[in-house]
């Protein structure tokens, strides 16, 4: 054999486009569960975004802007109470459904425990409401008012369990269903809502969001009876009740990042204006729907990586560059073609929401990392310590809005609640960065640098 024969011929070069078009296959394939469910949470946010602007766009064009702001804290009310009377019981599924094998008696524990939960809560709330202030009692003391939020607080409750107990079984694709099953149904009805509940407090709007809550459970309630799911289950108490205290610690993290998105609307109402909170609430929903990329990313993270130091680090690199690429376009169309989306409801929309709303789009940056904090810290066993952060946080955003509408309406809240976002975000970053580093880098690094 010659030498020539035996010279191996040189590899030929990789392309750098070669080189990165294979990295994002890579990525792709050991994230595909994160990215498939994720995608199906993100894609119920989309849709849900397109048909509830079109279902508000409606709505603004057949009631007044004030009955809008006052519709809104109705619709806000519901959800706030919902989540409250879930108990932490949704987040509490997605960390147990994987670990049991009777999955779906547990289910039905917690979602009956939720509904009826929400069910006294909702009653507590229509009687204490009129004699906390005018712009509620308004809109939720009349009889019709309150038996729509009641209902509406206890079917916010059952589903949201329902949604989150099926990311826990990485069935995402039954929450993309209900979800855009019931963003169209809210369409479909409200015509009929309004002619039944025209008033000047937008309960039709309120009537048309409960109808389509119930509308959204009987076709998915169909596909799992044709797919052979049994429905009625018995309810798995004793496990439930065995994890009391888990529900507790779940409960107070889950309100802690809750409250101040949901109970924002009703305090522009009662502090501003039902008016002002109509504009208020258009901005706020186009901004909350690009919020939920970190919040959903960090979901499914926490569903399919909590019992790995390894994975978790790993696929956590993964949904913090997934959020800051999706998002950052976000906040730039927000920023400079938000007064053309917020233009469809009408010129007064434009002229009082504008501004708060590129403010409110700037805090996206920051809501990455807090969204990633709740992760890390439920994976590391610190739940307690990202509770007692959150509270915190939760106090000084109430506080903010507070301060800043007396000080400059709507521009004032939004600089003053951006500013604490920006604070708190800065605050868990570094934990978050911790997190994400490979596993001792970090610790190598520092031991590194105290040999010099």
């Amino acid at each position: 054999m010659t030498s020539a024969e035996t010279t191996k011929s040189p590899a030929e070069p990789v392309s750098p486009a070669r080189t990165a078009l294979e990295t994002v296959a890579s990525a792709w394939r050991q994230n595909s569960e994160i990215l498939g469910n994720a995608g199906t949470l993100i894609a119920t946010a989309a849709v849900s975004a397109l048909l509830g602007f079109a279902f508000w766009t409606v709505a603004a064009h057949s009631f007044s802007q004030a009955a809008i702001g006052y519709a809104a804290a109705t619709t806000s009310a519901m959800t706030f109470l919902g989540t409250i009377g879930m108990f932490g019981l949704g987040t509490l599924l997605i960390a147990e459904l994987p670990k049991r094998a009777a999955r779906a008696n547990l289910v039905a524990a917690a979602m009956l425990a939720a509904g009826l939960g929400s069910l006294l809560i909702g009653l507590i709330f229509v009687l204490a409401a009129p004699h906390v202030s005018a712009s509620l009692r308004n809109s939720d003391g009349s009889l019709i008012g309150a038996v729509v939020l009641v209902a509406g607080v206890a079917l916010t409750a059952a589903t949201f369990v329902f949604d989150q107990a099926s990311i826990a079984l990485l069935r995402g694709g039954l929450q993309l269903s209900r979800n855009v099953f019931l963003a169209a149904a809210k369409i479909v009805v409200l015509p009929a809502a309004t002619y039944v509940l025209h008033d000047q407090f937008g309960n039709g709007i309120a009537l048309s969001w409960v109808a389509g809550t119930v509308i959204s459970i009987t076709p998915v309630a169909i596909w799992l009876r044709w797919t052979g799911t049994r429905l009625i289950r018995q309810p798995d108490w004793g496990v439930l009740g065995s994890m009391r205290r888990t529900v507790i610690a779940y409960n107070w993290l889950g309100l802690a990042l809750t409250t101040p998105t949901l109970l924002i609307p009703i305090l522009v109402t009662v502090l501003v204006s039902p008016a002002a909170n109509g504009a208020f609430y258009a901005a706020w929903m186009m901004v909350s729907m690009l919020f939920l990329i970190p919040t959903d990313l960090s979901m499914v993270l926490f569903a399919v990586a909590s019992g790995s130091t390894q994975a978790l680090a790993r696929k956590l690199r993964f949904t913090l560059a997934v959020s800051l690429l999706a998002g950052l376009p976000g906040i730039a169309a927000l920023g400079f073609a938000g007064h053309l989306a917020l233009g469809i409801f009408g010129p007064g929309y434009v002229r009082e929401a504008a501004l708060p709303l590129s403010l409110l789009a700037i805090a996206y940056v920051p809501t990455v990392p807090r969204s990633h904090y709740i992760v890390v810290s439920r994976a590391t066993g610190k739940m307690s310590q990202a509770a007692t952060v959150m509270t915190v946080a939760a106090i000084m955003e109430m506080a903010a809005v507070v301060l800043g509408a007396k000080w400059n309406n709507l521009v004032g809240l939004s600089v003053a609640l951006l500013g604490v976002k920006c604070l708190t975000g800065a605050v868990v970053t570094p934990a978050v960065v911790r997190a994400a580093l490979p596993h001792g880098r970090h610790r190598r690094a520092g031991a590194a640098l105290a040999c010099r």
